[in-house]
């Protein structure tokens, strides 16, 4: 009993991280203006997709990042892509 005592322990833990599922977001673009990161939202808003925005500083420069999601598969980040080139604009699928 000591060793199944044990075991579940160890267990939990790797299956646990190992079952974590990987989660995906959708980056439109990253924008150096506030007006500009705006107008992409809009854009990608009207095609029925939720946006979120993140501030980064790349190499000392402050770029807004448009993105959608996170969605819990690959597919589901697939299909937002899918909606935004029907709506001519531009996706790439990142995964977290």
């Amino acid at each position: 009993k000591a060793a199944s005592a044990n075991k579940p322990r160890g267990a939990a833990a790797s299956p646990a991280a190992a079952a974590k599922p990987a989660r995906y977001v959708v980056q439109v673009g990253a924008y150096a203006d506030d007006a500009s990161a705006k107008d992409a939202r809009a854009r990608v808003e009207r095609l029925g997709l939720k946006t979120f925005t993140q501030d980064v500083d790349i190499q000392g420069a402050r770029r807004i990042r448009v993105r959608i999601g996170p969605f819990e598969s690959q597919d589901e980040a697939q299909r937002a892509v899918a909606t935004l080139k029907a709506g001519k604009l531009p996706g790439v699928v990142l995964k977290l």
